[in-house]
């Protein structure tokens, strides 16, 4: 057995786009880390075809989002409608609160190739395809995992922390015995992938709420479509995936003929949370932590949410600008917050597959009751997107008494001397503080322990900025006299004024991660 030379911080197992996504943000803090996966590449068939316009964000974070975005269909209306053909209702999804669309559909083996080549940028990260992790062990000095390369070569490796982001089968899940809650959701689905250059009179994305067989599609890059039909009692697997019940289903909508199918598979979708999302040095992320349904296009992006949060704070602990204690707000925000889209992803099932009829005509004749409204209606398709429109921290490492603390800040673009730029390209890659309505930063806040360890980047907002309240959701008045604390992840941890209650607040946020 080999010891392999290098020692890094953190040693990250799989290297689907959480892991790739993990080990570019922590290259961009500077922090040495190893990515490794059993698998000798990049996965060559699409899995998940959205990413929302939080984990764009955090693709900008990277460096990377101008690339990615070229490649994808950046936002669509979601359009839902019943047996008849009937609309129920629609989500729309282009607005970009977040600098970008609330959904965006994309190809996963070009996205994933994209996030593997960026971190060709950092000397501190190496990755190593072909390589499983066999087991590991936690000591007082962190984490020792035995690795083995498809040569059996094996090696042991030393980290500071081990971050499992290696799938629904995670392996370092099992190890530390942590238990998944939830359930096997009943139903299997037909996914079928498809290049179809002549499409019918399908919309980008539609669900069809059909009791019968419910299905749905969605258009994606370059002229491919997902289509996904529900297996009825009755249906195997075997049966589905033949090119004549494939064309059969595909016929209702398009000339069978003119469509490359390329890939075909039956799923089952699970809806479930692990017990804890971290013990020790170990912690999870992705599918590891939890797995969702895919009614709400939530599975990657709430692996995306994962690594944004634990990145930064992974970074301010190994570089000793926090305490340890910071890492306990990675599962206190992230674990509840993760059951809570999972619930959603199940009850917008629940609305689209109902195959009992007088379910389904229970909710056709509530949508028929809600469409005579047309503001009711217009209500509703916003609350339809309100979760990825107005994101919030159920809990965790901010000032709940301040006004917007622990909600997502909205980007929006700013001229600049240099032109137009987007928000957080001047708030830097840290903690920064909005001067907003010309407030200034006290000179007593130096002598604040906390203020100095954040060592928050100030950019001033004003009036003159040209932006309202309204585009920054709500969260702060540019002209307003008040310091906003935003977190490296846009959340804002605080309000501070004045003067005496910010000393305040700030202690508070201290004795949080002292306590």
């Amino acid at each position: 057995m080999n010891r392999h030379s290098e020692h890094p911080s953190v040693l990250i197992v799989g290297a689907g786009p959480v892991g790739l996504s993990l080990a570019n943000l922590l290259g961009i803090e500077g922090v040495s880390c190893m990515l490794i996966e059993r698998n000798d590449g990049c996965i060559p068939e699409p899995r998940a075809v959205v990413v929302d316009g939080e984990s764009m964000r955090t693709f900008q974070t990277m460096g990377l989002v101008d690339e990615l975005a070229a490649d994808m269909r950046q936002g669509f209306v979601a359009d839902y409608q019943n047996a008849e053909g009937v609309h129920l209702f629609s989500s729309d999804l282009r607005p970009r609160p977040y600098g970008f669309c609330l959904q965006n559909a994309f190809d996963q083996p070009t996205l994933e190739r994209s996030l593997l080549a960026g971190l060709d940028r950092f000397d501190c990260v190496t990755v190593h395809h072909g390589t499983e992790l066999l087991n590991f062990e936690v000591g007082a000095e962190g984490v020792q995992a035995r690795i083995r390369t498809r040569g059996e070569v094996e090696s042991i490796i030393r980290a500071d922390y081990l971050v499992g982001t290696d799938g629904g089968r995670s392996m370092v899940r099992a190890q530390l015995g942590i238990a998944m809650q939830g359930e096997r959701l009943p139903q299997k689905w037909l996914v079928v992938d498809t290049i179809d250059h002549h499409p019918g009179d399908d919309p980008e994305c539609r669900f069809y709420c059909d009791p019968k067989r419910p299905a749905m599609t969605i258009l994606r890059p370059r002229g491919e479509r997902r289509w996904e039909w529900m297996l009825m009692p009755g249906e195997t697997d075997a049966e589905m995936l033949e090119d004549d019940r494939i064309d059969a289903l595909l016929a209702a909508h398009t000339d069978p003929a003119q469509v490359h199918v390329y890939r075909r598979c039956v799923y089952g979708f699970s809806a479930v949370v692990a017990e804890r999302f971290a013990q020790g040095p170990v912690l999870l992320a992705g599918d590891a932590a939890h797995m969702t349904p895919p009614f709400a296009g939530q599975g990657l992006n709430a692996g995306i949410r994962d690594v944004r949060n634990l990145a930064w704070k992974l970074a301010r602990v190994l570089n000793g600008r926090l305490p340890e204690t910071l890492l306990a707000t990675y599962d206190q925000e992230r674990h509840d917050a993760a059951r809570a889209m999972v619930d959603m992803a199940v009850a917008l099932g629940n609305q689209i597959q109902p195959t009992d009829p007088e379910a389904a005509a229970a909710r056709d004749a509530h949508f028929a009751a809600l469409n005579r409204d047309p503001e009711a209606a217009r209500s509703f398709n916003r609350e339809s997107g309100a979760s990825l429109a107005d994101v919030r921290l159920l809990k965790g490492w901010f000032d709940s008494g301040s006004a917007g603390g622990g909600r997502m800040l909205h980007q929006p673009s700013i001229q600049t001397p240099a032109g137009e730029a987007r928000l957080d390209e001047l708030l830097g890659d840290g903690f920064s503080v909005l001067c907003c309505g010309g407030a200034k930063v006290p000179e007593s806040f130096a002598a604040n322990s906390l203020w100095r360890a954040l060592a928050p980047h100030p950019v001033s907002v004003d009036p003159a900025c040209g932006l309202s309240e309204a585009d920054f959701g709500g969260v702060l008045d540019p002209a307003d006299p008040a310091l906003v604390l935003i977190r490296p992840d846009r959340f804002v941890m605080a309000q501070l004024r004045p003067e005496d209650s910010a000393i305040d607040t700030l202690d508070r946020l201290r004795a949080v991660l002292e306590g």
